[in-house]
């Protein structure tokens, strides 16, 4: 039953609700890009653990398991103060896909493949590794200028799909179905607050890194364009810019990783 005092519904409105409802929902099936991310994430660890392994120094369970020493990691492209001091800027990539350990590397992997798939279903692949990219690298370069000296992990990149969400929801708050908006604008926001209030009482975590993928996030959000709401999906000569330039900075950090070696 509706109120009598309630206002009209716009036909329009509700179409456009409905479409990006549909949208949404069919999108959710299709996350190719955070399972291929997901993937290179899970493969760098192996590679990592593999190295004392190879050496005798780490049994085969260690592989897997075992803690990822300073020296082992900076090798493989952490973010180290000194070295990015030095000119290795592209650390600030490359860190986003290394781990400390296998709980590390869990609770990472199942936050990105939850928040991956549902911004993946909202901007495509293309926005989606762009977002990530950006948001991981916003987090690494405030951890960097906050001092710290050594950092690991995709939780930058992740809190900036989080602020991503959130951000999609007030923007489009008008044009998704009630049920849509409410979770991205207001179910979304108790993690965020959650989650700097856990990375501010426990002192190993970045939380500066946290902050500035959170920040990175939100603001590729407010510009960048999406597959959901009809006539916002921005232009084909956008996407094919951000293609290059994030699978450029990519090879770019996957060479100063091999300089390493």
């Amino acid at each position: 039953m509706t109120d009598e005092n309630d206002p009209p519904v716009d036909p329009a409105t509700v179409l456009m609700q409905q479409a990006s409802g549909y949208a949404l929902h069919e999108g959710m099936n299709r996350y190719g890009m955070t399972r291929v991310l997901l993937g290179v994430m899970v493969a760098v660890h192996v590679a990592v653990g593999a190295v004392p392994f190879v050496r005798g120094n780490a049994t085969w369970l260690q592989i897997f398991v075992g803690a990822r020493g300073p020296r082992l990691l900076t090798r493989f492209g952490a973010q180290a103060g000194d070295q990015i001091q030095d000119g290795e800027v592209w650390r600030l990539i490359s860190t986003m896909f290394l781990h400390g350990d296998a709980l590390h590397m869990l609770l990472n992997g199942v936050a990105f493949l939850a928040l991956g798939r549902l911004c993946e279903a909202v901007y495509g692949s293309v926005r989606f590794l762009w977002l990530f990219l950006v948001a991981g690298v916003c987090g690494s370069a405030l951890s960097f200028l906050g001092g710290n000296a050594l950092s690991v992990g995709a939780s930058g990149g992740i809190f900036g799909l989080l602020g991503a969400a959130v951000v999609f929801g007030w923007r489009y708050r008008h044009k998704l179905p009630p049920g849509a908006s409410d979770f991205f604008r207001m179910r979304l926001l108790p993690w965020v607050a959650l989650n700097l209030f856990i990375g501010a009482v426990i002192p190993f975590i970045d939380n500066l890194g946290h902050t500035g993928g959170l920040i990175g996030g939100a603001v590729m959000a407010a510009l960048i364009g999406n597959r959901v709401v009809p006539g916002e999906e921005g232009t084909a000569r956008g996407k094919v810019w951000m293609a290059s330039v994030s699978f450029a900075i990519l090879a770019w950090a996957a060479l100063g990783v091999g300089r390493q070696w």
